[in-house]
């Protein structure tokens, strides 16, 4: 299964993302250079928004999220924390949850995730491997709760090298391969240490939405 892989089972096709943070909250310069190392490559001059203080920002407070299916960069910037729970917002007022690195709701987004029930993903990560159950859930086309429930296994690949914004760096790559009756996808977790610090991530929203890769600054 390929670390890209998100396919329903019914067929919904090419992967596509939209909303606020495709539409232009991300094109400062101040943030290029960085973006460049993070990416592989400079995103597309958008037009002027707020952005980030990336220069003087904290380590821990700015995440560099891409919507892979469209190469569409974002600064987030913490907004509100409680424990190992943060919550994190774009210029374009996009936001996205993580739990302990995972994510577990999006708003603003083409399809959000609603929700995830994602304690089992940590706990197999800080084992080096192991097997979880997520719970997520969507809302449909009438604004209704959907809850789909996904068997993942979660598998040690090796040291991996990194694009980070500091330069090159090694981290321990894991892929979480999830299967439910309508759909499969596999994420991505970089570690710094065996069970450490989630250093990157390609983590799965939704069918229409698709990836995420987060980036902690």
């Amino acid at each position: 299964m390929t670390p890209k892989l998100w396919i329903t089972i019914a067929g919904l096709g090419l992967l596509t993302a939209c909303g606020p943070m495709n539409n232009g909250a991300f094109g400062a310069d101040l943030i290029k250079g960085r973006l460049a190392k993070i990416t592989g490559s400079a995103p597309a001059a958008q037009p002027a928004a707020p952005a980030p203080d990336l220069a003087n920002a904290a380590p821990g407070e700015i995440l560099l999220v891409t919507i892979v299916s469209r190469n569409a960069v974002a600064p987030l910037t913490k907004i509100a924390q409680n424990g190992d729970t943060v919550t994190w917002v774009s210029p374009g007022q996009v936001s996205m949850t993580l739990q302990d690195g995972i994510l577990i709701a999006t708003r603003g987004l083409n399809e959000d995730l609603m929700g995830a029930d994602v304690t089992g993903v940590r706990a197999a990560l800080r084992a080096r491997g192991g097997t979880a159950e997520r719970s997520h859930s969507y809302l449909d086309s009438e604004d209704q709760i959907i809850l789909r429930n996904v068997s993942c296994t979660i598998t040690e690949d090796g040291v991996d090298t990194i694009a980070a914004a500091t330069g090159a760096r090694e981290a321990i790559k894991y892929t979480e391969a999830c299967a439910s009756p309508t759909f499969v996808f596999a994420n991505n977790y970089w570690l710094d240490t065996p069970g450490g610090n989630i250093v990157q991530s390609r983590q799965a929203v939704a069918p229409t939405t698709g990836f995420l890769q987060i980036n902690p600054l």
